[in-house]
């Protein structure tokens, strides 16, 4: 009874020994997918084109054929022209087919400095070639003309709309005395021209202005602040 009872327990032993070697294969092949080591024979992203815009940049290279490669690593910095730059890692595309790349968080008027590296399941390339693209400046200010008081306790402004046939609405801040400027409404339409504020309390000042913004959020420059003393 007791040769039976070790002969069942050796072969648990065994079993749970092929179970947990099974795990850490599993677990090392998972882990390998992340190169620790540079290999120079793996390709490079090469042919690398740009389309920028004021807070986004897409990408666009030569398709890679090396059947080793499992996918690409996307680096940036901010772009200062020396050797002291700082590069994050921004976005891993775990697809050896894909050709493009849209990086939408970037601010307009900026420089950025842009480089890729190809991994396999053991090594990954060294950086490509580095890309340098400017984002376009912020859209114009809307033209805020007026704002003045109807009637006691309303409010009214009046703007030109914003020439950019992109605009889709405009974002009224306000603000009480000096303080900071928070979100009051929003204006739909390019073409809208006025915002009437019917929520001022007496005797405060305060300060508007107006942004105009695009489909795809993109937001101009705020206009000038005009302030207004509700009585």
């Amino acid at each position: 009874m007791k040769r039976l009872y070790r002969i069942v327990c050796l072969s648990c032993l065994l079993a749970a020994s092929l179970a947990l070697s099974g795990c850490a294969d599993a677990l090392g092949s998972v882990t390998s997918l992340t190169a620790v080591k540079t290999d120079l024979s793996m390709p490079t992203i090469k042919g690398v084109k740009t389309v920028v815009d004021r807070t986004s940049v897409g990408f666009e290279w030569q398709p890679i054929t090396d059947k080793r490669v499992e996918g690409i690593d996307v680096y940036r910095a901010l772009a200062t022209g020396g050797a002291q730059e700082k590069y994050e890692k921004i976005a891993t595309i775990s697809n050896r087919y894909a050709t493009h790349f849209v990086d939408t968080s970037i601010r307009p008027s900026t420089t950025y400095d842009y480089t890729f590296k190809t991994f396999g399941v053991l090594f990954g390339s060294a950086p490509g070639q580095i890309v340098r693209v400017k984002t376009a400046p912020p859209m114009p200010a809307v033209n805020l003309v007026k704002a003045y008081q109807p009637d006691p306790g309303v409010v009214k402004l009046l703007w030109t709309p914003h020439p950019d046939p992109r605009i889709v609405d405009y974002v009224v801040q306000r603000r009480l005395e000096s303080g900071p400027w928070k979100y009051l409404d929003t204006v739909k339409g390019r073409l809208s021209p006025e915002y009437v504020d019917m929520s001022p309390a007496k005797g405060h000042r305060y300060g508007y202005r107006v942004i105009a913004r695009s489909a795809d959020k993109i937001q101009s420059l705020p206009s000038r602040s005009l302030d207004v003393t509700i009585h």
